[in-house]
């Protein structure tokens, strides 16, 4: 899914957007503050904006007694790794995933070439 600063906030969630970047967040089934998707213009990345949209999320889970707060981050995303873990965050958990392709969509795509 595309990065979209038009994107609402999920129920019960927060969105928090400046000039230069987004931040969505909601509180997962077991009380968790998940951060869904966040962005920062690439101009402004490394000038403290996107620490600084953190922030406001961790006000807004302390606020209504939601911890800890999650994120997920592709291992691909060194610069993200490297971001979250400046904000004192730590990995975790691994993720498995199963792109649930059994093959009949590549197929179907190469029959209508």
């Amino acid at each position: 899914m595309p990065f979209d600063p038009e994107r609402p906030a999920p129920p019960a969630g927060m969105k928090h957007r400046t000039e230069h970047g987004y931040i969505i967040a909601s509180p997962d089934d077991r009380g968790c503050c998940v951060i869904h998707e966040m962005w920062v213009a690439p101009d402004h990345r490394g000038s403290g904006k996107g620490r600084a949209l953190v922030e406001c999320v961790r006000a807004w889970a302390r606020e209504r007694g939601l911890g800890p707060l999650v994120v997920q981050c592709s291992p691909r995303n060194e610069g993200g790794r490297a971001f979250y873990e400046a904000l004192g965050m730590r990995a975790v958990a691994i993720v498995y995933q199963d792109d649930l392709d059994d093959g009949t969509a590549h197929a179907a795509s190469r029959r209508a070439e």
